[in-house]
């Protein structure tokens, strides 16, 4: 059964397309003519409901018409929006920018999001935000404008190069704390081993010899096994986990599979701790910084880290301004 399209005729076509339902998903089909140009179109809408197939079909429709009147783009911004969705499976934080985009800017057509439009948006609903999230935001905007044949000119917010990224003794003390019982092992091992998470996530009993000291990482980033020594806190705090197979489990018994499962655990901590704009995966970049500050050599660093050249160290081992001074008075004067 062919189920006509309930949208407004466009005047300047003077055939229209329709959508029909095929087993579960329905399609678009019909023609669009624009004085003795024709445009037969057969294509899948790729949705399962009704009002969802409607608004690609009309995007379809749009984009020809306006392709075929010499490109103009007058799209309105939340039927591109809409097909931006509908065309590629998304994650939940882009579904969640595109709700907002649709609420901000219902009013405008795809070609009226501007540079000043954007600073606008950020003024107004981003002021408070860290850089790297206001250009996750830009980024999804500018993959919708990129979707509609839109070349972007919108700002990238400049990231600041310092963040600390390693933390005092005390304070990695109260965070080590402030992570529930069952999980702590777990970031014990990232703080004195250094260890990526998903190479911790990985670990099973059977990797850890504690008669010889040592870890098989299995599964590491770039694909090479390597062995590293077992830090004696770590090894304390493995002990017990000797009855399971993965040694990193969540709060029901079950293995986490996902790196960013362990988010929100991370941020509770981070907060009963007081310790700020210090993320999972900082853990190893204090492990590097704390390891150099206390006389670590390079290149056992580099090998302990799996890193592939010293340049890769230097980017995760950071100093305190202490450190440097104490380093800078070492230069003898007499």
């Amino acid at each position: 059964m062919v189920h006509k399209r309930t949208v407004s005729r466009i005047s300047e076509g003077d055939d229209m397309l329709s959508i029909y339902k095929r087993k579960d998903i329905y399609h678009i089909r019909g023609t669009v003519t624009i004085g003795d140009r024709v445009v037969k179109v057969r294509r899948t809408t790729g949705q399962s409901t009704r009002k969802q197939a409607e608004t690609v079909c009309r995007y379809v429709e749009s984009a020809i018409v306006n392709d075929m009147s010499g490109g103009t783009k007058v799209l309105p911004f939340i039927t591109v929006v809409d097909d931006w969705l509908a065309v590629t499976p998304r994650n939940e934080t882009d579904r969640y920018f595109a709700r907002r985009f649709k609420l901000e800017f219902a009013a405008l057509n795809i070609n009226d999001i501007t540079n000043d439009v954007w600073k606008e948006y950020k003024k107004r609903h981003l002021y408070s935000c860290k850089p790297s999230y206001i250009n996750r935001v830009r980024g999804a905007l500018i993959s919708i404008m990129s979707h509609a044949g839109i070349t972007h000119t919108l700002d990238k917010n400049k990231q600041a190069d310092d963040r600390i990224r390693f933390l005092s003794y005390e304070k990695q003390e109260q965070l080590l704390s402030a992570y529930p019982d069952f999980i702590r092992p777990l970031f014990i091992t990232l703080a004195y081993q250094g260890i990526r998470v998903g190479e911790a996530l990985n670990l099973r009993n059977r990797f850890i010899s504690f008669d010889n000291g040592t870890m098989l990482l299995e599964k590491t980033k770039n694909g090479r096994r390597r062995v590293v020594h077992l830090h004696p806190r770590v090894a304390d705090a493995l002990q017990h986990l000797s009855d399971r197979d993965y040694l990193f489990l969540n709060s029901k018994g079950e293995r986490y599979v996902k790196p960013q499962n362990l988010r929100s655990v991370h941020r509770t901590a981070c907060i009963h701790a007081e310790v700020f704009d210090f993320t999972i995966h900082d853990w190893r970049h204090h492990w590097a910084s704390t390891l150099m500050m206390n006389g670590a050599n390079l290149k056992a660093l580099m090998k302990l880290g799996g890193w592939s050249s010293e340049r890769m160290v230097m980017r995760y081992a950071d100093v305190s301004n202490e450190h440097t001074a104490d380093t800078a008075k070492l230069m003898p004067w007499k």
